[in-house]
C-alpha cells in the first residue's frame, strides 16, 4: 500500500492501515538563479517535522502520524488510518528546516481515510 508519493494521486488509507510509508522528495534547484526546485541548491533537509489536520482545522497528528524520517531531500512519513477521528478527507504540514536554518512549510491535502471495502 505504501509508496513514493509521485504527487499525482491522492493517499487513501483503509481502517487497520498502521505504519504505511509514504516518501516525498523536494528536489533542490538546480543553480542559485534556476526556479526548477522545492528548495535552494546546495541545501538539504536537516529536520522535519509533520502535523495532520482534519478538513475543521483539528489536529490529529497522533492519530495518523506514526512515525517520520528524512535524508537529504527525502521525507518519509509512516501513516496511520485516524480510528477516532474516522473517514474524512484531511491534510499534512510538514515544516522543514533546511541544512542552512531556513524554514519551509509544504502541505499536502490529498489524505482520505475511507473504508471501501463497507
Amino acid at each position: 500500500m505504501g509508496d513514493s508519493f509521485q504527487g499525482v494521486a491522492d493517499i487513501k488509507l483503509q481502517p487497520g492501515s498502521d505504519a504505511v510509508p509514504y516518501t516525498f522528495t523536494v528536489a533542490a534547484a538546480s543553480s542559485a538563479t534556476a526556479n526548477d526546485g522545492s528548495i535552494p541548491t546546495g541545501t538539504t533537509l536537516a529536520t522535519v517535522v509533520v502535523k495532520a489536520f482534519d478538513e475543521a482545522g483539528t489536529d490529529v497528528t497522533a492519530q495518523m502520524i506514526n512515525s517520520e524520517t528524512n535524508t537529504n531531500t527525502v521525507m518519509t512519513i509512516n501513516l496511520k488510518y485516524p480510528a477516532t477521528a474516522g473517514a474524512g478527507r484531511y491534510s499534512l504540514e510538514m515544516v522543514a528546516t533546511l541544512s542552512s536554518g531556513a524554514v519551509m512549510e509544504f502541505d499536502f491535502t490529498r489524505v482520505y481515510a475511507e473504508d471501501t471495502a463497507a
